[in-house]
């Protein structure tokens, strides 16, 4: 978005993003009750900024809504499930499926460990790009508002949770690292998805739907 997207890429960037980010943090607290000690205080620390701290309005799931408000999509959940394609709804369901079984617990700490560590620039660079296509907060809000907590939360992620994990279990390692690196190969995908489409001059999203 930073460098050379245009408003209908951006509006297209948002609803693949909203199939996850209307529901932020959800999955990722599947794991809650499946850790211990300093990962659990960890992750308790990371996903209570990540509902707004107890604030409905700084939840990060409603700073999103109030992104997609601002450039007059359907910001309800779900809203956009047929529009987007399957490679979109892979990420979302491999963290679902990590959250949903205890014995994929390393790979979902791993997953939000991961997230939580390399959000800040890329964040950073897509408040610019909205910036650059003329909106401000409350449009930005989402963006900034990653780029200053995620700073924290990668200290977090990285010496408490995910290494308190493994100094707990050793062995659990695998599936974290696991985790980490579906992170990268599954949003390579949907990223590359769209880049190919918007070079080719096509939408990004089903033939059958389009961004209002």
């Amino acid at each position: 978005m930073r460098p050379y997207g245009v408003l209908k890429q951006a509006k297209e960037f948002l609803i693949h993003k909203s199939v996850y980010q209307l529901k932020e943090a959800d999955p990722h607290s599947w794991a809650i009750p499946r850790l211990t000690g300093r990962a659990k205080s960890a992750l308790v620390e990371i996903q209570a900024d990540e509902y707004g701290g107890g604030r409905v309005g700084q939840m990060h799931s409603e700073l999103f809504a109030c992104t997609m408000d601002g450039l007059g999509l359907d910001s309800s959940f779900g809203a956009y499930i047929d529009a987007v394609p399957a490679i979109s709804l892979a990420p979302v369901n491999a963290m679902s499926f990590f959250g949903l079984h205890r014995r994929f617990r390393g790979a979902i700490v791993g997953h939000l460990a991961i997230y939580e560590m390399t959000s800040s620039i890329p964040n950073a660079r897509h408040a610019r790009g909205f910036r650059r296509l003329g909106f401000d907060t409350p449009v930005t809000g989402y963006f900034d508002e990653h780029v200053e907590a995620d700073a924290v939360h990668e200290q977090i992620a990285g010496r408490d949770l995910a290494s308190g994990l493994i100094e707990q279990n050793p062995a659990i390692a695998a599936d974290l690292f696991f985790g980490a690196a579906a992170v990268f190969f599954l949003d390579a995908l949907v990223g590359r998805w769209q880049l190919d489409a918007w070079e080719s001059g096509v939408s990004s999203l089903r033939q059958s739907a389009s961004a209002a």
